[in-house]
């Protein structure tokens, strides 16, 4: 073995140091006073390394932290760790920023504990808004700068709930279907500031934890396969409604986490608190769904099924991409199910919104 510095610190109880250094004497009191009561044994660094990274006291500390701990706690580079260099790198993070500790759980509880690893945590102590995560950041950017534009545009004061510039090229037009882009591009255009406001919120902060952990790509295809989802569901259900807004993309994000939830069960912390979350949205949505289409006197113009197909569209891509790296055989049959079922409703949804053979059921195009 090689020589190994002799780095001496005083040994502090956890009363004698701050929480976050507290949290690491109990983890070396569990190796070097439990496994290895001879505290000038070393412990193997990937030891160390497991059981940082798969528990709570991992967690509770500031990713840089973390970061600092499994990759240069090994001075000399050895693979292992002595009791004296453990406890200074311990007594050294009562000094680190605690700043970013509620963003970091927040972020980390959308990732099974089995997958948090090494390179998460790293990449989310890199993270500092600049530049910013490129999908969720850059959509509501643009979807503010529509919005302003047509806002402009119209010549009109703009409200709460409207109005919306019909005339866009970019809105849902049943009246020019054969403009294909319309079935996406209409979720930049948005019915009144509130309109804006809610989905800017729900689908920046809960899309931003996934692509935070999951990258921008796989957190972008969930969104455009909602917002394709929704336009193709409210086309066949309304075939003479207009449809704006990007409330098709933020169910998918929204129920993306539900698909995680649900295949990484036993690993998800507050999965019972996500669980009721998503619970409560859907029995929320559901019944005021039921209630603007059949009991009010005056409905609105809530692209219901727009949601509902956002929402399984979210679900069934989200276990195809965010799906666990470690996968049971189970999951790799849920993986399959769930890709296979959205590319035959996708692709069914297209093929009725191109050729459904009922006469007089979507309006004459205006061309």
């Amino acid at each position: 073995m090689a020589a190994r510095r002799n780095t001496s610190t005083p040994h502090l109880t956890s009363r004698q140091m701050p929480p976050v250094a507290a949290r690491h004497i109990r983890v070396a009191e569990e190796f070097w006073s439990r496994q290895y009561a001879d505290k000038t044994r070393p412990v193997p660094l990937a030891v160390v390394k497991e059981r940082l990274m798969q528990t709570r006291d991992a967690d509770a500390l500031p990713n840089a932290l973390v970061t600092k701990l499994l990759v240069e706690a090994d001075l000399n580079q050895d693979g292992y760790l002595n009791y004296e260099e453990y406890m200074v790198f311990a007594e050294a993070s009562a000094r680190e920023s605690r700043a970013r500790l509620a963003f970091n759980r927040a972020a980390l509880s959308v990732v099974p504990r089995g997958e948090r690893t090494v390179e998460k945590r790293s990449y989310l102590q890199q993270y500092r808004c600049c530049p910013p995560a490129l999908f969720m950041v850059t959509a509501a950017l643009v979807e503010i700068g529509v919005f302003i534009f047509y806002a402009y545009d119209m010549g009109v004061p703009v409200t709460a709930n409207g109005p919306a510039p019909l005339y866009s090229p970019l809105i849902y037009n049943p009246y020019r279907r054969y403009e294909a882009w319309r079935y996406v591009s209409y979720a930049l255009i948005h019915s009144g500031y509130m309109h804006l406001i809610m989905n800017l919120v729900m689908q920046t902060i809960l899309g931003l934890l996934l692509e935070l952990v999951h990258g921008w790509w796989r957190v972008g295809l969930i969104y455009m396969s909602g917002v394709l989802a929704g336009s193709l569901s409210q086309s066949l259900a309304m075939p003479r409604a207009y449809l704006a807004g990007a409330s098709g993309g933020v169910y998918a994000i929204v129920y993306a986490h539900l698909g995680n939830l649900l295949l990484n069960w036993s690993e998800m912390e507050f999965r019972w608190l996500q669980l009721v979350a998503c619970l409560a949205l859907s029995v929320g949505d559901i019944s005021m769904a039921l209630w603007d289409t059949y009991g009010s006197p005056t409905p609105s113009n809530t692209g219901h099924l727009a949601h509902l197909g956002g929402a399984i569209a979210g679900v069934l891509v989200g276990i195809y991409v965010l799906r666990n790296l470690k996968m049971r055989r189970w999951e790799k049959y849920c993986w399959w199910v769930a890709l296979i079922l959205y590319l035959v409703l996708i692709g069914a949804g297209i093929i009725l919104n191109a050729t459904l053979p009922v006469p007089g059921f979507f309006p004459s195009n205006d061309k």
